[in-house]
């Protein structure tokens, strides 16, 4: 795990990435780092975007947004909103796991604008990130029949890309803590099926 890091969890209202940046957090803070979260989000009951700042280092704690330009891990759970938070956080050595499944903004839905084709932004996905893993995590998550675990498969494929480390299971401890034990055996699922989706290639 890197001792310092600056890393966004980005998606729409609803998809869970909050709870992810927590548990996340706890994870982390059990590797003996001081960790610090700030969320902003919108209307984030209506599919508004919301984004989760997770940042540590070994000593006194960090501010808890990234500054603009210093991002060095993306995890989005929806692609716009990935390419969003790349504009505006990213730089040329930015690395990011992004789920492929677009979910339409609340613009998209009223008619306002079009949704960008999915070759071109991923190309611009590409283009902003040192390197990109595209995973279908939605898939993932409707296979195991719950569709609200998207945010632990993409948890699942953090980590399974190698950005942050090996450190999933102090994941999976912070995860048992955090949610309820009768969604405790179906959430490792949805980790361990993030772990495979986001390997080396």
């Amino acid at each position: 795990m890197p001792a310092r890091c600056n890393l966004i969890i980005t998606g729409v209202g609803g998809q869970g990435n909050i709870l992810a940046a927590k548990v996340l957090a706890a994870a982390i803070l059990a590797q003996g780092l001081e960790v610090s979260v700030g969320d902003v989000y919108g209307l984030s009951q209506r599919g508004g975007a919301v984004a989760s700042h997770v940042r540590w280092q070994p000593d006194d704690p960090l501010p808890p947004l990234v500054p603009e330009g210093a991002l060095d891990v993306l995890v989005a759970f929806e692609p716009m909103e990935g390419l969003r938070i790349l504009q505006q956080f990213g730089n040329r050595e930015t690395v990011a796991v992004v789920n492929i499944t677009p979910i339409a903004p609340i613009g998209v839905q009223a008619g306002r604008f079009n949704y960008p084709d999915h070759g071109a932004l991923v190309n611009a996905l590409r283009q902003r990130t040192r390197e990109l893993r595209m995973v279908a995590a939605t898939d993932a998550a409707l296979g195991l029949g719950h569709i609200q675990t998207l945010n632990i498969v993409m948890m699942g494929a953090l980590y399974g890309s190698g950005f942050i480390g090996d450190g999933s299971r102090f994941f999976e401890d912070a995860m048992q803590s955090a949610i309820g034990s009768k969604l405790v055996d179906l959430n490792i699922k949805a980790f361990s099926a993030g772990l495979k989706l986001a390997g080396p290639g």
